[in-house]
C-alpha cells in the first residue's frame, strides 16, 4: 500500500466532515421530534439491536460511564421507551429491553439516516454508486 499525500487526507476529511454532518442532521431531526438527547437515541438503537442486554453492555459499546447510562435508562423507562426487568436466571441483573414506543422512534431515525444516504448515493452515476459502495464497505472492514 502507499502512503496517502496530505492533499487526499484532507479531501477525504472534508468530505467525512459533510458526511457527518448529514447524519448529524437526521440525528437532531431524531432528537428534537421525541426530545431524546443523542446519548439516549444511541442507547435505544443500542438496546433494540441486542434485547436484554444491560446498563454495562449499552455502557461499554457507547463508551460511557456507568452512572450516565444509567441517567439515560431512567430517562427512557419514565418515556415508556425502554423497560427494566429482572430475568429469572439472575435476580440480581437487570435486562433492558425496548419497547413500542422506543422501536417506533429507532424506526424513525433509521429512516431519516437511510434518506441522508440515499440522498449522497443520488450524487452519483450507477457504476459510481457500486464502486463507492465497494470502497467504504472495504474500509468498513479495515481494522484500524
Amino acid at each position: 500500500m502507499t502512503e496517502p499525500t496530505p492533499e487526499q487526507i484532507e479531501k477525504l476529511a472534508t468530505a467525512f466532515e459533510r458526511f457527518t454532518r448529514r447524519f448529524k442532521v437526521a440525528e437532531a431531526a431524531a432528537v428534537m421530534q421525541n426530545s431524546l438527547n443523542p446519548l439516549d437515541i444511541q442507547a435505544l438503537l443500542f438496546i433494540d439491536e441486542y434485547p436484554k442486554c444491560n446498563l454495562g453492555d449499552v455502557a461499554r459499546h457507547l463508551q460511557v460511564a456507568l452512572t450516565t447510562m444509567s441517567s439515560s435508562a431512567d430517562r427512557l423507562v419514565r418515556r415508556g421507551m425502554i423497560e427494566r426487568q429482572r430475568p429469572e436466571a439472575n435476580r440480581r441483573s437487570v435486562a433492558l429491553t425496548i419497547t413500542n414506543e422506543g422501536q417506533q422512534v429507532v424506526a424513525g431515525y433509521i429512516d431519516g439516516y437511510r434518506a441522508s444516504c440515499k440522498a449522497m448515493l443520488r450524487a452519483l452515476d450507477p457504476v459510481d454508486q457500486t464502486e463507492f459502495l465497494r470502497l467504504t464497505q472495504q474500509i468498513a472492514k479495515y481494522e484500524y
